[in-house]
């Protein structure tokens, strides 16, 4: 039977004990994933730019607004 020692700093804090293979699982589940980047076409950047002017000149709607122009508000 392994004996373990804890530091005084941590039994004050809440421990948990798991298999190192399910340790490492949790690492792999929690990692980053990275994406590829896909370039954006001319017609979206386009869109893109229409929509930061449209936001930095007020021009939006609420959800509450969309719904309502749409027909879709009770």
């Amino acid at each position: 039977m392994t004996i373990i020692t804890i530091p005084k700093h941590l039994t004050r804090k809440d421990l948990v004990l798991i298999p190192k293979e399910e340790y490492e699982a949790l690492k792999r589940a929690q990692s980053p994933r990275v994406f590829k980047e896909v370039a954006m076409t001319k017609g979206q950047k386009l869109a893109l730019a229409r929509a930061r002017k449209n936001l930095a000149t007020g021009n939006t709607l609420t959800l509450d607004e969309f719904k309502r122009k749409l027909g879709l508000a009770r």
